[in-house]
């Protein structure tokens, strides 16, 4: 295993960071007072960026199994983005980096359409969009476009712009539950976070691994389950899918591959003086 690489089986995981971001405790955590974190500082200090704020990564994942190459999620897009200050992200340097073409992507497939994880799907052409991965099928959880798509919610998730293009193109399906997307690698539903919200299970001679998503954004998530950030649309049933998936990491023992942890994401969950932490490979 490179450090932005791991094989699970006879498949390969691949990490690209498209963009570091930091906010305040208190916005993202609204209902964990900030000094809760302190206790956690020293075991992720690279989830605590030197101003003292909540630092965090936009990541996504390639997949590739028996032939095909599946795409989790496209970061935050090219920018300039608003609420990043006007950055962008760098996605498409470091798949080209990596030896990863655009056309190399079979399949894209979304844990949810928050706007860091939908930003790359188009890019603008004279007066209309393009596909940023020609080939591709872009899958959608079904919950989720009924969401984000809805008229209360089109112009501000900014789904207009990223998700609903893919459409017009013909390149857009939606699925519901478990989908197989390519030999061994299937979609688990963990809703909470948001309506459709999806974790990606890869599975290969015996060995398993699970693209959670956002089903935690602080590593101290791992052992504080009922801990919420301010971007779970439904608290309970997002504690529910998080304490699940963990609670399933930790005992048998699976490899987790958290997008918003310190890159490339890839560690276990196990116990240590009483709780769970998340160790990094």
């Amino acid at each position: 295993m490179t450090s932005h690489s791991l094989r699970v089986g006879s498949v390969e995981i691949v990490e690209f960071l498209d963009t570091p971001m930091a906010f305040p405790f208190g916005a993202f955590f609204p209902s964990v007072p900030a000094q809760e974190f302190e206790a956690y500082k020293q075991v992720y200090p690279q989830s605590h960026a030197p101003d003292g704020r909540f630092q965090t990564y936009a990541q996504c994942y390639l997949v590739r199994s028996d032939g095909r190459t599946v795409l989790v999620d496209t970061g935050v897009g090219p920018g300039p983005i608003e609420w990043l200050g006007g950055a962008g992200g760098r996605l498409l340097d470091d798949m080209s980096g990596k030896g990863v073409k655009l056309e190399d992507v079979d399949t894209v497939v979304f844990t949810h359409l928050h706007g860091d994880h939908v930003g790359w799907n188009v890019r603008r052409e004279g007066g209309g969009y393009r596909a940023t991965f020609p080939r591709a099928r872009y899958l959608v959880p079904q919950a989720d476009w009924d969401h984000f798509t809805s008229p209360a919610m089109l112009e501000q998730s900014g789904a207009k712009q990223t998700v609903v293009p893919l459409k017009g193109l013909g390149a857009l399906d939606l699925f519901s539950g478990e989908i197989t997307l390519a030999e061994g690698v299937t979609t688990i539903p963990t809703p909470g976070h948001t309506p459709g919200h999806t974790s990606v299970l890869v599975s290969s001679q015996g060995e398993r691994a699970i693209i959670t998503g956002d089903l935690a954004h602080h590593p101290a998530q791992v052992d504080q389950t009922e801990w919420c950030s301010a971007f779970d649309g439904e608290s309970p049933q997002a504690i529910e899918s998080r304490s699940k998936v963990f609670e399933q990491l930790e005992s048998e023992g699976l490899t987790a591959a958290i997008c918003h942890f310190p890159p490339p994401g890839f560690g276990k969950l196990v116990r240590l003086e009483g709780r769970r932490v998340f160790r990094a490979l």
